[in-house]
């Protein structure tokens, strides 16, 4: 079975992306700032997950990660980029330290990952799937420089798939709105109330991992470049 890591992996679709393919016995390497939420995910699968807690805005740590893993003969053969973040709010009423904190976990996030780990993923012709959004996509109302990081994300993806097709897989996964904890940062409170409604009957990370795992099955000699996935209701 291949060897996964998995960013963002102490909940939302991180949590249910190695839930399910630790349940089909697919070797992980998870990766979150929690250690509490990762050691509670390990608890499960003890076997089957290596947990390493770590924010992706530091280089340095996964560097020393992929050091561990190289001499333990444990690097991924496909790297998830999941870890992300958001906050809803109006352009004009955007803190600085917002915008920042998105660039970096976002964009800068998923560079170190893919810089640090590319060269072995080269070597096994392995597969990067990138976690992005329909706002890598479309820019929405309230949400302009979260869409300027998804976007940015789906450079990323196309720009590997020009320059390493034949040596590395590479597919973005663009889900709409999925019910986490994701919209909590939003500090405008009529804006929470209405997003929370919203984000309520959206879909259950499950269905995001679903993707994933498909994505990771496919056949060798096939590459899927992107899903888009949305829940099943009227557009708003």
């Amino acid at each position: 079975m291949k060897k996964v890591l998995i960013t963002g992996a102490s909940q939302g679709i991180g949590y249910q992306t190695a839930r399910l393919l630790a349940a089909k016995g697919y070797s992980l390497i998870c990766i979150a700032r929690s250690a509490e939420q990762l050691e509670k995910l390990k608890a499960d699968f003890p076997q089957l997950i290596k947990i390493y807690p770590c924010d992706v805005t530091d280089y340095e740590r996964l560097q020393s990660i992929r050091k561990e893993l190289d001499a333990n003969d444990f690097l991924p053969d496909v790297v998830v980029n999941n870890a992300g973040m958001g906050y809803f709010e109006r352009i004009e009423d955007g803190p600085i330290d917002h915008w920042h904190r998105m660039v970096d976990i976002n964009v800068k996030g998923v560079m170190n990952v893919i810089h640090v780990f590319l060269p072995n993923l080269i070597d096994v012709h392995g597969s990067i799937i990138n976690v992005g959004s329909v706002a890598s996509h479309q820019v929405f109302p309230n949400s302009v420089m979260y869409a300027a990081t998804k976007h940015a994300v789906k450079a990323i993806c196309d720009g590997i798939r020009l320059e390493l097709a034949g040596k590395v897989k590479v597919t973005m996964i663009s889900p709409g709105a999925v019910n986490t904890g994701f919209i909590d940062t939003t500090t405008d409170e009529k804006m929470l109330a209405d997003y929370k409604q919203y984000f309520a009957t959206a879909m259950d990370p499950y269905a995001v991992a679903l993707q994933i795992q498909h994505c990771i099955e496919a056949p060798e000699n096939t590459v899927i470049s992107e899903v888009i996935i949305r829940p099943d209701r009227p557009v708003k």
